[in-house]
Order: C-alpha cells, then sequence, then structure tokens
C-alpha cells in the first residue's frame, strides 16, 4: 500500500488521540473536587456510562499499529533500521514529556524518585518496580512489547503468515483469559495481566491488513474469528474486572464492550472506505503522539487557571484545553518529533551498504 494510500490512517490517530482526549477531561471534570451536579457534569457522567470513548481511542491506535507498524520492517538490514525508527520516533518525544511531568510535580512539591524518573525514561518503568509518571502512559509499554514480538516474528518468517498471528492472537487472549478463569473457578493463586488481551488487537490490526490492503486469502477470516474471540472474552471477564477493582472494566461491561465494537467497526470501514481524509485530521493524526503525551500536562495547567465547576462553562476550559494541547504537541512535533524522524532516516540511509556484493 503506497503512503498516499495510507493517507487516511492520520484522520484514524486523530479520531483516536481526540477520543483519548475528551475522555480524559470528562474524568477530570467528575473527579474534579470543585465540580458541582451541573449539567456538564451530568452529561459528562452519562456519556462515560454508555461507552469509554478513552477505550475506544486505545483500540484504535492498536489497530492502527499492528496495521502500519509490521510493514515498515523492510529494506537493508531491515531489524536494525526498523530499531532505531522505532527508537528516535518514540523515545525523544518522551522524554521531553517526563521532564515536563517532572517540574509538573516539583511545582507541587511531589518531586519523584531519581529512579521512578530513570525508570520511566525506559518507556518500562514497570520491570523496574516504578509506576508511571502519569498512568495514561500504560499504552506506550504494550507497543514496545509489540514491537519486540514483531521483530521476533519477522526474523522467524512468520510475521506475515495469517495462520501463525492468528494462532498468536489467540494464545494472547488465552493468556490473559485462563488465568482469570483458573482464579474464578479453581481458586488458583496465579498473577493476572491484561497485557496478551491488549497485544492480541495490534495482532488483530496485522490481520485485517493481510486481509483488506494485502489480499490474502481467508486472512479476514482470521480477523473475524479473533476479534469474536476478543469480545467474548471481555464480556467473560468484566466481573472479575469489576470486582478488584483493576481499572480494565471501570464503569460496566456496556461501556467498555461497545468501545471496541466502535473502535473494531469505525477501523474497518475507515480502511475500507480509505477515508476520513481531511486536511485538518491529517494535521491532528500527524501530531496525535505529541497529543497522547503532553495533554493531561496541558490539561492539568490550565485547571489551575480555570477550575472545572461542572457547568456549561466548562465547555471554554475544555476547549481552551483542546487548543494549547495542539499547540504543544505542534511544537513538539516540530522541534522533537520531526527532527529525530529525519535523523532516524539519515542514519539508516548511512549505514547502507555501498555495493551489493559487499555483503558478506
Amino acid at each position: 500500500m503506497s503512503l498516499n494510500r495510507l493517507s487516511h490512517i492520520d484522520g484514524l490517530r486523530a479520531i483516536a488521540a481526540l477520543s483519548v482526549l475528551v475522555q480524559h477531561m470528562f474524568g477530570d471534570l467528575l473527579r474534579s473536587s470543585a465540580a458541582g451536579p451541573g449539567p456538564l457534569f451530568s452529561f459528562a457522567s452519562q456519556s462515560i456510562d454508555n461507552i469509554d470513548l478513552g477505550r475506544f481511542g486505545v483500540v484504535l491506535f492498536f489497530l492502527i499499529s499492528g496495521f502500519v507498524v509490521p510493514f515498515s520492517i523492510r529494506g537493508d538490514r531491515p531489524l536494525k533500521r526498523f530499531a532505531i525508527s522505532r527508537l528516535f520516533r518514540l523515545y525523544p518525544a518522551l522524554w521531553v514529556a517526563i521532564a515536563a511531568l517532572t517540574v509538573l510535580y516539583w511545582s507541587d512539591g511531589n518531586t519523584p524518585s531519581l529512579t521512578t524518573i530513570t525508570a520511566n525514561l525506559t518507556m518500562a518503568p514497570t520491570l523496574f518496580g516504578k509506576t508511571w509518571l502519569s498512568s495514561i502512559y500504560w499504552t506506550l509499554f504494550i507497543e514496545l512489547v509489540f514491537y519486540f514480538l514483531a521483530a521476533a516474528l519477522f526474523a522467524t518468517r512468520l510475521l506475515f503468515d495469517f495462520r501463525a498471528i492468528f494462532a498468536f492472537g489467540l494464545l494472547l487472549v488465552a493468556s490473559t483469559v485462563l488465568s482469570i478463569l483458573a482464579r474464578l473457578h479453581f481458586s488458583a493463586n496465579i498473577p493476572v495481566q491484561y497485557i496478551g488481551l491488549h497485544l492480541s488487537f495490534l495482532f488483530c490490526g496485522l490481520l485485517l491488513r493481510l486481509a483488506i490492503v494485502e489480499k490474502v486469502r481467508y486472512a479476514g477470516l482470521a480477523a473475524i474469528g479473533l476479534l469474536c474471540v476478543q469480545f467474548a472474552s471481555i464480556a467473560a471477564i468484566s466481573d472479575f474486572s469489576l470486582g478488584r477493582d483493576d481499572g480494565f472494566v471501570i464503569a460496566g461491561l456496556q461501556p467498555v464492550l461497545g468501545a471496541y465494537a466502535l473502535a473494531a467497526v469505525v477501523f474497518i470501514a475507515a480502511v475500507w472506505s480509505a477515508r476520513p481524509n481531511f486536511a485538518f485530521l491529517s494535521f491532528i493524526g500527524q501530531i496525535s503522539y505529541s497529543i497522547y503525551l503532553f495533554h493531561w500536562i496541558v490539561c492539568t495547567l490550565v485547571y489551575r487557571v480555570f477550575p472545572l465547576t461542572g457547568q456549561w462553562s466548562d465547555l471554554f476550559v475544555m476547549g481552551l484545553c483542546v487548543l494549547l494541547t495542539i499547540l504543544v504537541s505542534w511544537a513538539v512535533f516540530v522541534v522533537v518529533e520531526k527532527r529525530m524522524i529525519n535523523f532516524a532516516k539519515r542514519l539508516t540511509a548511512a549505514s547502507k551498504p555501498l555495493r551489493p556484493e559487499m555483503v558478506i
């Protein structure tokens, strides 16, 4: 698929990023001590009770990554090029965000420890027994694990084998669901994690790419089959998640399952129709990573000046949050992201062999 034919993916990224932003602002409103039972407070509460826009955006991002990222492993020394491109695509902007978060916490008198900051810089703080400086960043570790898995599958020539990807997707779902069922029905003291289930949606995105774009026979059936298993699994584990308040299911089965289903429908429709293709959405999609990283920081600073009240006047505050988030994200994209992406391209181009016959 050509880059022009993938331009609508930026539109999907924009929808995902803005959905996450809206969900978090609604959550901020409901958690705000200053907010009363005003009309906007009630609207936000009803919205969250009916659909989890944050999860919708996250799943959309996962499907997009699975759809796009594996096909960036190409060219001379593909795994080296892939590692360099991902490193300079994701880490520099994250480091700027971590620095901004550190200053934000310092201004509140809650400066994080050096070990916590350092662990966050790796994009895998939980591996070092530390928490994220922003809980919003949990999806970054999922993406990081996906990159390693995609590289391993590429090295074993299985990355574009739809049968292997389908089987691997089922295995990932099972790694989450079976541990929960064992605890529920057999009182087994098995650790529960949702990483496998989350990762399965990235591989579902890959299956959808193989089916819709690459026209691999039966890949579509594999994608539909995996989606059905995923939806059934979410329904099966929802009560468990609610009971222990672990954050996977927050307000009930309906809003979270609806979010997953809507994300799948929107993604498939967009890829099939090569829509949306609006300039504004494409722009937002280009800076969506920085929107994801910086929107909570921007919103927190705005709330210090304009506290949320639960009234319709909060729409002005939220609009200001969106506008400033876009401006900050654009600045980070231009100053950091774009330069690092171009640097990675120059770095990988410089590493190419001069002549094929020189390769040993």
